[in-house]
């Protein structure tokens, strides 16, 4: 199962939501979502705050997560970063 982290609001999340969409993967989401689950894609979505990301990645409890470049660094965590 792959997890990302999003934002939960906020510029990104949207385009995040985008993305996922282009790639013809489908999520269930419920009222209070924190986790949406695809049914056909081993994938599931982690809506958190955007300071949030950078960390759960380094704990590995995301395995990918979309956050502008400046959370990133000045979270200062251990992650790798593939795109700006």
């Amino acid at each position: 199962m792959l997890k990302i982290a999003i934002q939960k609001s906020g510029r990104l999340s949207e385009k995040s939501l985008e993305l996922i969409h282009e790639c013809d993967i489908n999520l269930k989401q419920g009222k209070q979502r924190l986790i949406s689950a695809s049914a056909d894609f081993p994938l599931q979505i982690l809506y958190l705050r955007d300071d949030d990301i950078s960390q759960y990645v380094a704990d590995c409890v995301a395995d990918i997560g979309i956050a502008g470049e400046n959370e990133v660094l000045q979270k200062a965590k251990k992650v790798n970063i593939l795109k700006k």
